[in-house]
């Protein structure tokens, strides 16, 4: 009889890699988008698991994953050979090389787009390199970064738990509306209106510590004694599309490089949403804030990652003049 350990001779560190995440975000297909790799090499790595371990591991639910009993166990165990292998691999490095290593950033969805790039080009310019590992941000992202496991987090709020440093950037200055090409909206005006975006179905982009608990559009619609139907809230940008190709809702976005990532795809069309709409949406609400959450004395992290990463983060959301289309 073959055992367990034989069928696990043939599993790579990748692939506890993949279950970690997925077990941390319940979702394949954003594992896929922050690893840069295809959904269906995330399908590979968990089924050569579930044969080795003989076991489910997770269950499809109709928006994401559900852990089995077993990978709930076993979670602690794959995150700390992850660390061990880390550590293996900065053993006898010099104090220039022991930076060398995988730095884990927390973030909203739609940061997530062209983050871990633009670190490794800066990496690159002070002759550093690190492996990113980008994963959207919970909330319990102060624990995490309190216990080592995410070292830098972007925030839609400050943080004054003890262990943990904020550091505010910037204010979201606009916002693009998003739904299928074919989409009825973009028929009634070139410039959206938001008593017409509140006649269709919406999906909202959760953005934990911002919408989470109601949506500004939802505080607008009841203002003006109106009925916001939300479809459904999703925490994933490949998820987001999926929903609005086929189905005839709209959505929100306030990043550039999310709304750009949705843009290249046929099936959708991107539009500014005009800036007195801005305005008045987030009239009582308020617009989103950024905010750079970090261990106090760094933590061995390089100079130069907080800088860029607040760069990053107004590059994205502090938007130029709208026009018709983006």
């Amino acid at each position: 009889m073959v055992s367990a350990m034989d069928r696990l001779k043939d599993i790579n560190i990748f692939s506890f890699q993949v279950f970690v995440l997925v077990y941390e975000s319940l979702n394949s297909l954003s594992v896929a988008q922050t690893l840069n790799v295809p959904a269906s090499k995330i399908s590979r790595c968990l089924n050569s698991l579930r044969h080795a371990l003989d076991d489910p591991l997770f269950y499809r639910k109709q928006y994401g994953f559900e852990p089995s009993e077993m990978a709930t166990r076993i979670y602690p165990e794959m995150k700390k050979i992850l660390e061990l292998a880390g550590q293996a691999c900065s053993v006898d490095q010099d104090e220039n090389n022991r930076l060398k290593q995988e730095l884990t950033i927390a973030c909203p969805t739609g940061l997530c787009v062209k983050l871990s790039r633009r670190l490794q080009e800066q990496a690159r310019e002070h002759g550093q390199h690190f492996t990113f590992i980008v994963k959207p941000i919970n909330h319990h992202v102060d624990n995490e970064i309190q216990h080592g496991n995410v070292d830098v987090a972007i925030s839609f709020e400050s943080s004054h738990s003890e262990g943990v440093k904020s550091e505010f950037v910037t204010k979201g200055t606009g916002l693009y509306v998003v739904g299928n090409h074919r989409h009825p909206l973009w028929q009634r005006s070139p410039q959206p209106q938001l008593k017409e975006i509140i006649d269709y179905p919406f999906i909202v982009a959760d953005c934990p510590a911002f919408n989470d608990r109601i949506d500004p559009l939802e505080v607008y619609a009841n203002d003006i004694d109106r009925h916001l139907d939300v479809e459904v809230k999703v925490s994933g940008l490949t998820e987001l599309a999926d929903q609005l190709e086929s189905t005839s809702s709209l959505t929100f976005v306030g990043q550039k490089y999310a709304a750009e990532f949705l843009n290249r795809m046929s099936d959708l069309e991107v539009r500014r949403l005009p800036q007195d709409q801005f305005e008045l949406l987030h009239q009582r609400m308020g617009v989103p804030s950024y905010y750079l959450l970090s261990p106090p004395r760094g933590r061995n992290l390089p100079d130069w990652l907080l800088p860029a990463m607040s760069e990053f983060i107004t590059s994205s959301v502090v938007l130029t003049e709208p026009g018709d289309k983006e």
